[in-house]
């Protein structure tokens, strides 16, 4: 990374962090009996991520979930798998310099009150961590990392890192812990 990117990173955090602080969120653990609301957010720097989160996403829904799902596109243009689907697909020209996001769907997706949200992405993009770190969720899952202080339930995959491993062990632990 070049010097002015690096400026423009911890700008952007330190806005974040002063964001969380004046707006702190509710924090309420929920497994997959208590949870009634739940948020995807992934990644299509691997063009299989769609696929699998869309799986989940409908999966979910079928189980009785309320689900909303929002995918990163690092590019300006959405693909044509993006097109028409019940996915909030955002690009760059959608988000901020410092990740914020411009358009309706996504800030409304990043201040519903889900239950759970399922990170499923390692991405340190602002793009994906804006939304994250400021998301209103009770219950934020993903994959742990060094950067993953804003989990509540951090997976730690050591042999497989897909997102479909992520998924599975979130699923596992969340239906092992009992919720009093």
């Amino acid at each position: 990374m070049n010097f002015f990117q690096d400026i423009k990173i911890k700008l952007a955090q330190k806005i974040i962090t002063g964001k969380q602080k004046r707006n702190p969120r509710k924090k309420e653990f929920h497994n997959l009996e208590s949870a009634k609301s739940i948020g995807i957010i992934f990644d299509t720097l691997d063009e299989k991520n769609h696929k699998i989160a869309k799986n989940f996403s409908e999966d979910l829904n079928k189980k009785g979930f309320q689900v909303s799902t929002a995918g990163w596109v690092n590019a300006n243009e959405i693909p044509d798998f993006g097109i028409a689907q019940k996915i909030i697909f955002y690009t760059n020209k959608d988000v901020k310099w410092n990740g914020a996001p411009n358009i309706p769907e996504l800030m409304e997706f990043m201040n519903k009150n889900f239950d759970l949200l399922f990170i499923l992405t390692n991405s340190n993009h602002l793009a994906i961590q804006y939304i994250v770190n400021l998301s209103k969720a009770s219950c934020k899952v993903g994959s742990f990392s060094k950067k993953c202080e804003y989990l509540d339930l951090m997976i730690e995959q050591t042999k497989d890192k897909s997102i479909e491993n992520l998924i599975q062990e979130s699923i596992n632990y969340l239906s092992l812990i009992q919720k009093n």
